[in-house]
């Protein structure tokens, strides 16, 4: 039986060595890229549901009691038919127990006479 010395050296080892570092980059390649990919989408997603629930909470606000309503800052709709709802009747009901009040006629000088003193 011959053995081998130091200087005649087998290619085994080498090829065993590359092999599993092909593996080892393959696999980490394979693993990391997707998962950087979905990162990326996962930030989107946040940042578009960020803005979603700015939207929502600034519809919200907009929507709570005591928010004036624009262009007539004394008046809020909501407060009014909170209210409504208190007393348990709905806009239609209240209407008909309190119709508009009819627009009073103007005073103008052809409807009095000029008075005498």
């Amino acid at each position: 039986m011959a053995t081998r010395g130091p200087d005649s050296s087998s290619s085994f080892p080498q090829w065993v060595a590359w092999g599993s570092l092909a593996l080892a980059l393959v696999l980490f390649f394979g693993n990391t890229v997707p998962a950087v990919r979905e990162r990326a989408a996962l930030l989107k997603d946040e940042a578009e549901l960020r803005d979603m629930r700015q939207q929502y909470e600034a519809a919200l606000a907009a929507a709570l009691p005591a928010t004036p309503v624009p262009g007539n800052a004394d008046f809020d709709l909501q407060t009014l038919l909170l209210a409504i709802d208190r007393i348990g009747w709905t806009p239609d009901e209240l209407l008909r127990h309190f119709p508009e009040p009819r627009a009073q006629p103007t005073n103008s000088a052809a409807d009095h006479p000029p008075s005498r003193h």
